[in-house]
């Protein structure tokens, strides 16, 4: 007898519209970056090819519907540039080659300037500055928005000639479109806006001239979101009548639907699962279109509850498939549990430096590269000691293994994960150990031999082994300066041993040391949390600088509501003594503070192994990888971990 498919709803056959799907899974739009003079590259199309193999409907990442809404960079794909076609061709030849229908998003940013530099002026409905660019959009005035129209739609027959299944109109997240459909953005009172049906005008017609231009056959999708999120922006019963509208016309596919706009729809480790989903249910409802729901949604298992809900048609992903390129394949396998998750860090997917990578799989933008690509047996198998059981230690441990090495690994502690579990155990970020929890399932499964509470001290523990991966993490760093008369702890204090509870006038100080990473932030939070009155100090010029540009207004939200004080370019004087005094790093000028407690922020230190040369001498093969070499983050571990166990 046949197994039946392990998410039966998630991989049964899904009719959007003019789009007949093998399954209801859908790969949602996102860039690479992997793009070259607007033209996408071999390393984009291998991007593709890893990934859509047993997925319904690709949607492929934002492409420029008109010239002007080109930056210098050109780093997007340009749906009107005649000299992309080509490679999109090849792109779709090669997604539909692998089973999938195939959907392009078109976009014009708008008014937003994606922090590049462009030859053309920000263009927009009204002349309304964002809160991220420094310069007003120019209004668009009728002749200009027919030329957006008509651009739109030549875009979309380019598409069309190569062989693409629709395109999707990016008609959310504050750009262009969206600009026109929202109260906020568009002030106008002319017949592009007005009242709901005025604003819903400009994307009412960019359809009706694709539909003319592009005929029957070809579908068409919209992106909206449902909740901008932002001051009297669109909420969810605005979003359902645009909805209804679009439902109105008879060309439209389909609906994707996410909440909110630039620099907070991405929605970080911090947000619950699935944020759209209600929102998504409800304009469902409504219009009666056919919904994928996307934002957060790491897992099959979600995906497919959030269909027998009832609360969308087909389900989207995009930073799983970014973790993860088998991720639709292990889901048709009925592997679920070896799908490497994404946890939500939004940093090497969304820096694109310089294009997309992922902070815990190395291989994600890498497809092309030499040393990245199929994972080959070893020529010659090898013992092999891994000496740290944190995510470095445990992927090099994998893959060692996984070609064909005997691997040992030794952990000091009695638990793996190392010190990104201090990470897990911030306040909102618990969802972060689920990378511990497959790393350490994967050790497990390939029966490296595991030793735990076993530090290495004794460097006989190692004759046995030709080959040596260094994996030693860091350790906290010092404290500079204690106090007498002022409680003094440090921000590992507060993270393995909690906020203590407040006393006296219950005022902290948190000295940051200017990198203002999660382990500041985080543990700020935790004082708040506790009760505390907290004053943030940090000698950096801007709050949240280091942290992904999505994080930061939920962090200075959730800090901003407990009433935490932050006060840049200071430091902190008088510790020794007692005498507290903020120490304004500008002018040098100082003010008395007061606190109960003071929490430093100190760092980390490399906690290198020291190997003897009597060894190094016999054996000569050791690799130290992550932060024993210097402290940084998730994502150089797991990169420099791989590296060394695929050249073994």
């Amino acid at each position: 007898m046949t197994a039946p498919p392990p998410f039966p709803t998630l991989l049964s056959p899904c009719r959007a519209g003019r789009l007949d799907l093998p399954n209801r899974l859908v790969l949602l739009p996102h860039g690479t970056s992997m793009v070259r003079d607007g033209v996408p590259t071999d390393d984009d199309l291998a991007y593709y090819g890893a990934r859509a193999e047993g997925i319904g409907l690709v949607v492929t990442g934002a492409m420029v519907a008109h010239e002007q809404a080109t930056v210098r960079q050109r780093n997007r794909v340009e749906a009107f540039n005649p000299l992309a076609l080509p490679a999109l061709a090849r792109r779709v030849a090669l997604v539909k080659g692998l089973g999938a229908k195939i959907v392009g998003q078109l976009n014009h940013v708008g008014r937003e300037t994606l922090g590049s530099e462009s030859d053309y002026p920000p263009v927009g409905a009204s002349a309304v500055r964002g809160g991220r660019d420094p310069y007003p959009p120019h209004a668009l005035d009728d002749r200009e928005i027919e030329e957006l129209i008509a651009g739109f739609a030549m875009a979309a027959a380019n598409l069309q000639s190569v062989g693409y299944d629709g395109v999707e109109l990016h008609a959310a997240h504050g750009y262009l479109l969206a600009q026109f459909l929202s109260p906020t953005t568009n002030r106008r009172d002319d017949r592009w806006g007005g009242n709901a049906e005025k604003r819903c005008r400009l994307l009412v017609e960019t359809i009706a001239r694709i539909r003319a231009r592009c005929g029957d056959a070809f579908a068409i999708g919209v992106r909206l979101s449902a909740d901008e999120e932002t001051a009297n922006g669109l909420e969810v019963r605005d979003s359902a009548g645009i909805a209804q509208a679009l439902a109105a016309t008879g060309d439209v596919d389909y609906l994707n639907i996410t909440i909110g706009t630039r620099g907070g729809y991405v929605k970080d480790a911090t947000w619950p699962e699935a944020p759209a989903a209600r929102a998504a249910g409800i304009i469902r409802r409504e219009s009666g279109l056919p919904v994928i729901v996307g934002q957060k949604i790491p897992s099959p298992e979600l995906a497919e509850r959030l269909l027998d809900e009832g609360v969308a048609d087909m389900v989207g992903m995009a930073r799983a498939f970014v973790a993860d390129a088998r991720f639709a394949v292990k889901v048709a396998n009925g592997r679920s549990r070896d799908i490497r998750p994404c946890v939500g860090l939004n940093q090497d997917c969304r820096a694109f430096a310089p294009h997309i990578h992922c902070a815990v799989n190395p291989e994600t933008g890498r497809e092309r590269h030499p040393l990245f690509g199929a994972l080959h047996p070893a020529r010659q198998t090898r013992r092999v000691a891994v000496i740290g059981g944190g995510p470095g230690g445990m992927e090099a441990a994998r893959v060692a293994a996984l070609r064909g090495h005997a691997v040992s690994l030794f952990e000091a502690s009695d638990t793996l994960g190392g010190q990104f579990l201090l990470a897990a155990s911030l306040p909102h970020r618990s969802g972060l150990a689920r990378i511990v929890d497959h790393l350490a399932a994967a050790v497990r499964a390939l029966h490296i031999e595991l030793s735990l509470d076993s530090r290495v001290t004794d460097l006989a523990m190692l004759d046995p082994f030709d080959t040596v991966v260094v994996a030693t993490g860091a350790t906290p760093g010092p404290a500079s300066a204690r106090s007498e008369t002022v409680r003094c702890l440090t921000w590992f204090d507060i993270v393995t041993d909690g906020a203590p509870v407040p006393t006296g006038s219950g005022r902290a100080i948190f000295v940051d040391d200017g990198i203002g990473f999660w382990m500041s932030y985080g543990v700020a939070e935790m004082l708040a949390m506790a009760g505390w009155q907290v004053l943030f100090l940090t000698s950096s010029a801007a709050v949240g600088a280091h942290l992904p540009a999505e994080s930061v207004g939920g962090m200075l939200a959730r800090l901003g509501q407990a009433g935490t004080d932050f006060r840049v370019l200071s430091s902190l004087a008088g510790l020794e003594d007692g005498d507290l005094r903020r120490l304004d790093l500008t002018s040098g000028a100082e003010e008395p503070v007061r606190a109960d407690l003071v929490v430093l922020q100190t760092g980390r230190i490399a906690a290198p192994l020291t190997l003897a040369g009597s060894w190094l001498d016999r054996s000569g093969d050791v690799h130290f990888i992550g932060d024993c070499l210097t402290p940084r983050r998730i994502s150089h571990a797991l990169f420099e971990a791989q590296r060394a166990a695929r050249t073994i």
